[in-house]
């Protein structure tokens, strides 16, 4: 896919966003979580840095795969959080591809 097209259709959107590891896995722990999580509380399960998770976070947001539920105060920044959204369920092979 060129650099400049965004991906279309869900399909495509989500064989985008499941073409990184990291992006995979995040997107794996939303849709497993029992409500919402912040990319900070996502960094020991994925064993990797805020910035990375929360670039991620970003870019499943913008694709609508997650949403942002809630914002908190934290030590004058705000944490942000997320839910998973119906995006994987309207994909027949979606969830078989992130193993749940």
């Amino acid at each position: 896919m060129p650099a400049n097209k965004k991906p279309s259709g869900k399909a495509e959107v989500l064989m985008f966003l499941l073409g990184n590891p990291l992006r995979k896995e995040v997107l794996r722990l939303y849709l497993q979580a029992d409500g919402m999580r912040s990319p900070k509380e996502l960094t020991v399960p994925t064993n990797s840095a805020i910035s990375n998770v929360g670039y991620h976070v970003r870019v499943l947001a913008e694709y609508e795969a997650i949403e942002l539920v809630a914002e908190q105060p934290r030590r004058g920044s705000v944490e942000h959080f997320y839910e998973a959204t119906d995006l994987v369920d309207e994909v027949p092979w979606a969830r078989s591809v992130l193993g749940l």
